[in-house]
């Protein structure tokens, strides 16, 4: 992991090598010159390209869908002069959005899934001992979690909304590469047909998995249940989401004190701290959601009470209004990785729909613990199950903003009219509006991915 842990490594990424080509990732062949990866230590190093899995530096978990929701604004000089006309476009929900640029949030995922197939292809023609048994398990079990991560949030991004009260299975959902072999159709596999794949990939990887892992940019076991968690939680399938993240949270529970944190510091979240349990970074750094360009909504500010840390450790004044720095990337890289404390929200949230409002607010008083100043928070009480709720999906925004998790949440909370969010913005006093399960919460599949496979179904805007 070239400047995350261990520089060395750096030069055993090249052997894979991937040229360009019009027609997008989905289409880009290997460089044959390159030297083929044969050996435990090969795939190992695939693995650990944290540049490429992880995406430090230019992100890998797609920012799309966060420059799509609510929880920031644009100063109308920012939006006329700092960001490129794709992200104007996706700002005020245009339903043209694309203007030639190459769509990062859907090519690095699939370089993802394209690294994680040749893993998985070369373990499957190796010979190992009983030695190197745990070694194989462990690679098996990451590419399948990086593969089924990618899928994940691809999905979130440019598929319809699916859910398990749904009856669209069958609408189109993503291309599913399942090979390294580039010569493998691509067409999009059906809705439900693309859940079920990564579902069965976090499947598979559990039992190969460490319950700990050498370093947070490598998956673990606990990383597989957070990710099932968060992927159940998207479709409303709430009795495994609630199972999943309890399972995560009984092998890793650990929240930060904000208390012990610098609000003085420029980021006050150190990079793979005590709460990360896998490390991964949204897309691009130059978009309208960065540090010191986004200015948080005024009401998601307003809504946290001035004993919350959350306050000052999350946002600081910089050019007009407040910003988000409380990137868990300890950077100006946000940060779109699995933790403890969304795990505490989805169990929260799964136990309050579930009925059961002392368990959902002992989660979530446990999480508001360790956010307030000390000796200041009263511990939230609810009347019934529908009052957790409502209470939990608060804390939820509250907790999680700028993690790519906001348009998955309006996606789902949009299907319950008691949730359901209608998105304004103003630019130089034009109103632009996004309505509850509108058609443009999917992102349009890339033009140039498009162009170079004419058969393939478009989303409608």
């Amino acid at each position: 992991m070239r400047n995350l842990l261990y520089p060395g490594l750096y030069a055993l990424t090249l052997v894979i090598g991937l040229s360009c080509s019009k027609s997008g990732f989905l289409n880009t062949k290997p460089n044959a010159s390159l030297v083929v990866p044969s050996s435990l230590s090969d795939f190992q190093a695939l693995l650990d390209n944290d540049i490429v899995m992880n995406g430090y530096g230019n992100g890998v978990v797609p920012s799309l869908g966060e420059i799509g929701a609510d929880n920031y604004y644009l100063l109308d000089a920012n939006y006329n002069t700092s960001i490129s006309a794709l992200y104007r476009n996706c700002y005020t929900w245009q339903k043209q959005l694309y203007t030639g640029d190459e769509i990062l949030d859907w090519d690095f995922p699939y370089r993802v899934a394209f690294y994680s197939n040749v893993v998985l292809t070369g373990l499957s023609g190796l010979s190992v001992t009983a030695a190197q048994q745990t070694q194989y398990n462990n690679e098996k079990g990451s590419a399948l979690f990086f593969r089924s991560h990618a899928f994940y949030q691809l999905t979130q991004v440019f598929a319809p909304y699916y859910s398990i009260n749904s009856n669209n299975d069958n609408a189109p959902g993503i291309p599913l590469r399942l090979q390294a072999d580039i010569n493998e159709p691509i067409r999009r596999a059906g809705l439900k047909t693309s859940y079920d794949q990564i579902f069965s990939d976090l499947q598979q990887a559990l039992p190969l998995l460490p319950v700990t892992p050498l370093f947070k940019t490598r998956p673990s076991k606990t990383a597989a249940y957070a990710l099932l968690a968060r992927a159940y939680l998207a479709i409303q399938d709430y009795s495994h989401a609630g199972l999943y993240a309890d399972s995560s949270l009984q092998l890793q529970s650990t929240l930060l004190d904000y208390n012990t944190l610098s609000p003085t510091a420029t980021f006050a979240f150190a990079r793979f701290n005590a709460e990360v349990i896998f490390h991964a970074n949204l897309v691009g750094s130059i978009t309208p959601i960065r540090p010191g360009l986004g200015k948080v909504d005024s009401s998601l500010f307003t809504s946290y009470n001035t004993n919350d840390l959350r306050r000052i450790l999350f946002f600081k004044n910089i050019s007009g209004g407040f910003t988000f720095v409380g990137s868990y990337d300890g950077s100006i890289s946000l940060f779109g990785g699995l933790t403890t404390g969304e795990m505490y929200l989805v169990r929260a949230e799964c136990h309050a729909r579930a009925g059961d409002a002392a368990d959902a607010m002992q989660d979530l008083n446990h999480l508001l613990l360790t956010r307030w100043k000390t000796g200041t928070f009263i511990p939230l009480s609810a009347a019934n199950a529908g009052d957790a709720l409502r209470l939990v999906l608060t804390e939820r925004r509250k907790e999680l903003p700028m993690r790519g998790l906001r348009w998955t949440d309006l996606r789902r909370l949009n299907t319950d009219p008691q949730f359901a969010t209608t998105l304004q913005r103003m630019v130089a006093g034009q109103s632009s509006s996004l309505p509850p399960n509108d058609l443009r919460y999917v992102y349009p599949i890339p033009d140039n991915v498009i162009g170079f496979n004419p058969g393939m179904t478009q989303n409608p805007r």
